[in-house]
């Protein structure tokens, strides 16, 4: 019975997540019906006091929750602060002074920092910290990050020239140390796995034609140093910028004119290496499942030299979508930002989501990859990005004195597939889902159980009556006549009449009445 309950339970948690995530699929939205691009729709608006233009915000991709990290003008960090983009109400983040220098935002929206020989976890949901000892290391500088799904954390020592010394990798349940990875001289970057059972350290002066990357086993201890070959001049071999997939444990490395894909355990191959394709700067990260590229537009030359120097020649480029699982580009257009640049892509390469500027005028906007056509909104020179499945958009300004931060959050209108829709409705509604399931399952289960109760008892009773004797018809009628023939007691305050003599029906022998004419119980006619 209880399987039949934990299954119902789960019928019913999937039923109302389908019937709450599709009641607003009904109706495609109306900013489509135009044309190809959706127009965004202002949702909420924040204002933010701050010390200086370095200030800004900072998320890690939804917008629940969210950092204000105000910045002097020396680009120090004076304080941070929690935001709240529901109502967009702040409230600081106790933080010590001496601690203000290793902040750090990690997945979740949490954030980190070193207070001397712990490590401080900060969780936005509950306002709560959580403290974790850690190895005592005398280095100028540390930072630290934690795994996406916040069992470990790595803190990373550097010296006053911010040069890479140790890095310890810490179990967060147990507050164990699990390894320490001890630097290369080599070393110039670091990256890891999203459960952080690898350490990935980008090389420096490796040799032309020759990109190497070196891995730390984090469960073991082990190290291999990865290398793949490219083109032999500085542009290709000189890898400066390493990330992460966001949907695959792939890394990918690039330079200025070559992209590299690395798995797992670090063994890389070429994806492109030429003067035709450039990664995007400062875009350059695979957000969903693509990479944005220049690619050369007709016969010009994709980049220029000047005194043995080479820029990318944006303004005669394409700008391209390259789709990393197909390993093709899926659309090539006409760089569509003037003096902006490229901020995000969508969740299926059809939009981009950039800031675009000419002499005149500066404003988000939303580009068809395939057509060009274009879609503007908020009228500023701002940094705009996708949020929560590109299903929002994040933007940011400063007044003209710079000591107003604005921050704006834009329904995006890009339509989604059902399946994709029901799943972020379920992931973003999940405690009403499992309440409604709960709820859905004591209604199925009280049922279960109350059928379960009578059927019970109605086998019960049938087993009893099954048990007795039934008797024979013809006993049965003997015992009626029995009854039948039984006298029934006078009536009180009703004596017989003794003068009158007992009356008997003389075909059946049934006592009567004086004044009866029928027997009432063979229906004969009486004397």
């Amino acid at each position: 019975m209880f399987k039949s309950i934990q299954k119902s339970g789960r019928i019913a948690a999937v039923a109302i997540g389908l019937i709450a995530a599709l009641s607003p699929l009904a109706a495609p939205p109306a900013a489509l019906a135009g044309g190809s691009v959706p127009t965004p729709e202002l949702e909420k608006s924040y204002s933010f006091k701050v010390s200086s233009e370095y200030s800004h915000t900072a998320t890690s991709g939804n917008t629940k929750f969210g950092y204000l990290y105000d910045f002097d003008d020396e680009y120090n960090l004076i304080s941070a602060s929690l935001i709240n983009f529901k109502d967009g109400s702040t409230s600081p983040v106790a933080i010590p002074d001496k601690s203000l220098n290793s902040v750090c935002l990690a997945p979740n929206d949490l954030l980190c920092w070193v207070d001397g020989n712990n490590l401080v976890v900060f969780s936005p949901d509950n306002q709560s910290q959580t403290v974790h000892p850690i190895t005592s290391a005398k280095y100028a500088h540390t930072g630290e990050t934690v795994s996406n799904d916040g069992k470990r954390a790595a803190v990373e020592h550097y010296d006053y020239e911010y040069e890479p010394k140790k890095v310890e990798i810490y179990d967060l349940k147990s507050d164990k140390l699990i390894q320490t990875y001890q630097s290369n001289k080599d070393d110039s970057s670091y990256c890891y796995s999203k459960d952080m059972s690898r350490l990935y350290a980008l090389q420096d002066n490796t040799k032309d034609g020759v990109v190497a990357l070196r891995v730390f086993n984090c469960d073991t201890g082990s190290t291999e140093l990865k290398t793949v070959n490219v083109k032999k001049d500085d542009r290709s071999s000189d890898i400066d910028h390493i990330v992460t997939s966001s949907y695959s444990d792939d890394i990918y490395l690039q330079s200025d004119t070559a992209l590299i894909k690395a798995d797992r355990d670090g063994n890389m191959s070429v994806v492109f290496n030429d003067d035709d394709h450039a990664p995007d700067w400062p875009y350059s990260y695979p957000s969903a499942e693509f990479y944005a590229l220049y690619t050369k537009k007709e016969s010009n030359d994709l980049f220029e030299e000047d005194d043995g120097d080479y820029y990318l020649n944006e303004e005669d480029a394409n700008l391209s979508i390259y789709d990393l699982k197909s390993d093709k580009i899926i659309s090539s257009i006409a760089f569509p930002f003037g003096d902006g640049y490229l901020g995000d892509i969508s969740h299926d390469g059809g939009i981009m989501l950039g800031t675009y500027s000419d002499d005149d005028k500066s404003s988000a906007c939303l580009v068809d990859a395939k057509t060009g056509a274009k879609s503007e909104f908020d009228s500023h020179w701002c940094s705009p990005t996708f949020m929560n499945g590109d299903r929002e958009i994040w933007t940011n300004y400063y007044d003209e004195d710079s000591s107003t931060l604005h921050v704006n959050i834009y329904k995006s209108n890009i339509p989604h597939s059902l399946p994709d829709d029901v799943l972020y409705f379920v992931q973003t509604h999940l405690p009403f889902v499992i309440g409604g399931g709960v709820a859905i399952v004591l209604i199925i289960g009280g049922a279960i159980v109350v059928l379960c109760i009578r059927k019970k008892r109605t086998k019960t009773a049938n087993g009893m009556a099954a048990a007795t004797p039934k008797p024979q018809r013809k006993q049965s009628r003997r015992q009626k006549r029995t009854q039948q023939n039984a006298v029934a007691p006078a009536a009180p305050g009703m004596p017989a009449n003794p003068t009158e003599p007992a009356r008997f029906c003389r075909h059946c022998g049934t006592p009567l009445v004086p004044e009866a004419q029928f027997c009432p119980t063979c229906g004969q006619k009486v004397d």
